[in-house]
């Protein structure tokens, strides 16, 4: 059954296919063809190799165990009698010191990749190192040459040599291990040899081991160097608090298919609780191309102190109910997008569908026309003042001049757990061109009843601070959180210093866009895809779409989450919002 298996494998990867399973016993090394180690620098465009496969392959099949044995258990197993083939990674002078009976060493480095062929692949091969975080990296780089390999939780200094009895079980004496025994396919020797050999390369002592320590990471942040932080804790424990900018990406079966969006021209700083779920994340981003080191003892759990984070007593921040408001708001987007068409609104009014409706044009002009049963309140304070007179079991929609404020009112509706959207286009470029519109319009004032709803007082006093920001601005080129398009190409022109977002299509993006736009597509993942992106918190942000109205939404989301961002009047321009939008200005998009 085992030869089946491992011949499957070969077969699947030499097609580029990644095939593994997740049998107890170890899998045969994976057949990667001519691939090298440098192929995984390549763009991410580019098709993955047979190697990417395989690094993936031990994500995506990874067993319940995640690699990892508890450490009592291992001794446990030693004390028994157990035949077990153990390797010891530290330093040859500690293992010297005393090791676990039968463990062999090949101290961190070289020494590993020099003898993979060594290592059985019929067994289980269990490695400690001295707190489980380099046990995590080498874990990866053996089980990707078909070696079953775990490390031992917390390594020997804060698992093995704490479990009662371990002493029993202590020697001094050196093991060696037997000659050759394991077929290693050549691009996985290779890849596993340029990892270890990348240790001895390493210039900058902040990252030796492939690791970073507490207080350098400090410095970085404390310094605005920005760095691109990531967790891999569970999303729970990340609300509860994380190293502030961190993004996160729970570590488990897919988390190489959300590290997919990951820079490869960024250093990735990885971390987890203790360290070793977070080697075992460096591991495999480098073996995949990434510069990626792990904080050295993760977050800090009271099992590994004084290493970690919050032992050191580093800041963390937790999550509020504007920042998971703000989440929700993306990640459960309906299809509607928070929008709907200017003529299925109308046909609504014209049905008498049951729905709240808000005009929050200026009151001179709602006073002149507006659509039938439409409250106004106008853009600005008189929203916050009046948010909790707003329905929220009813769907309440808003219309601007353009859809542009809109867009930004249903992100502060939202949060606020107002069912909101915003009719397309607005009412000068929109509604006011729907057939049979005059049908049901009107110039009678209609007002709201009294207040009706609680809402979080955290999420109360955001909004309320959102409009009343708006007073606040002293630039007049951001008035109303927005840029036009001749300021935007002045700034551009004058190379001034901001960020530019394009949260429109990658395909439209690819076919023109704003020179120096980065693009984030609009869509379920933007707030995540945001610190993917790197867009900078101490930064003016200018985000376009199309016409401005997602845009909006984007702009009010990255507001509420502390951003200096506005949106460009307009977007990108569309012959439906003309003489509107950049493109409308007369000015060029960029291919490159």
């Amino acid at each position: 059954m085992k030869k089946l298996l491992v011949l499957a494998l070969i077969l699947a990867l030499a097609i580029s296919s990644v095939a593994c399973t997740k049998e107890t016993t170890a899998p045969a090394s994976m057949d990667l063809g001519p691939t090298t180690a440098a192929t995984t620098a390549a763009a991410t465009e580019a098709p993955a190799s047979p190697l990417e496969g395989a690094v993936k392959a031990l994500f995506t099949n990874m067993p319940d165990d995640i690699y990892k044995i508890d450490q009592a258990e291992l001794v446990k197993k030693v004390v028994a009698g157990e035949k077990l083939m153990i390797v010891d990674i530290r330093q040859a002078a500690d293992y010297e010191k005393g090791h676990l009976k039968g463990a062999v060493n090949l101290p961190w480095g070289t020494a590993i990749s020099d003898n993979l062929s060594k290592l059985p692949q019929d067994q289980i091969v269990y490695v400690n190192c001295y707190t489980g975080q380099t046990a995590g990296q080498a874990v990866i780089t053996m089980n990707l040459a078909g070696i079953q390999a775990k490390s031992i939780n917390l390594g020997w200094n804060f698992g093995i040599s704490k479990v009662a009895g371990v002493e029993a079980v202590t020697e001094t004496t050196t093991n060696e291990l037997a000659d050759a025994k394991s077929t290693i396919d050549p691009a996985v020797q290779e890849a596993v040899s340029a990892y270890y050999a990348g240790l001895a390369a390493i210039t900058d002592e902040t990252y030796k081991n492939y690791k970073i320590n507490e207080d350098a990471l400090k410095a970085l942040i404390d310094g605005g160097k920005n760095p691109f932080i990531l967790s891999v804790r569970k999303a729970e424990d990340y609300a509860k608090g994380h190293i502030e900018g961190a993004i996160n990406i729970p570590f488990g079966k897919t988390t190489l298919d959300d590290l997919s969006a990951l820079p490869k021209d960024q250093k990735i700083h990885v971390y987890c609780y203790t360290g070793q779920t977070a080697g075992e994340t460096v591991a495999a981003l480098r073996l995949l191309g990434y510069d990626a080191v792990s904080l050295n003892g993760g977050m800090g759990m009271p099992s590994n102190h004084p290493q970690g984070w919050a032992n050191k007593g580093y800041p963390t921040v937790a999550d509020n109910a504007v920042f998971n408001a703000t989440n929700t708001y993306f990640r459960e987007m309906p299809e509607h997008i928070y929008k709907i068409d200017q003529k299925e609104f109308i046909d609504k009014v014209v049905a008498g569908d049951d729905m709240v409706i808000l005009d929050i044009r200026a009151a001179a002009d709602y006073e002149k026309g507006h659509v039938k049963g439409a409250v106004n309140l106008p853009w600005g304070s008189a929203i916050s003042d009046n948010l909790a007179k707003i329905p929220q079991d009813k769907d309440v929609m808003i219309y601007c001049y353009t859809g542009q404020t809109a867009g930004q009112a249903v992100v502060t509706l939202n949060v606020a757990g107002i069912k909101a959207r915003s009719v397309n286009l607005g009412w000068n470029f929109g509604i006011s061109k729907v057939e049979g519109v005059a049908a049901v319009t009107e110039t009678t004032a209609n007002t709201l009843a009294d207040a009706t709803n609680t809402i979080d007082a955290d999420i109360t006093k955001a909004v309320a601070d959102y409009y009343t920001g708006l007073a606040a601005i002293t630039d007049e080129r951001f008035k109303n959180y927005k840029v036009s398009e001749k300021d935007l190409k002045a700034m551009i022109d004058n190379q001034e210093e901001f960020f530019l977002l394009s949260v429109r299509k990658a395909e439209d993006y690819a076919k023109g866009h704003i020179p120096g736009a980065v693009n984030v597509p609009f869509g379920k993942d933007t707030i995540d895809q945001l610190a993917m992106a790197k867009v900078p918190m101490g930064k003016k942000v200018v985000v376009y779409c199309y016409t401005g109205q997602t845009a909006g939404q984007v702009v009010a989301a990255m507001r509420l989450r502390g951003y200096d961002a506005v949106s460009l009047n307009g977007g990108a321009g569309m012959p439906s919002n003309a003489p509107m939008g950049w493109t409308n200005a007369g000015f060029e998009l960029v291919t490159e």
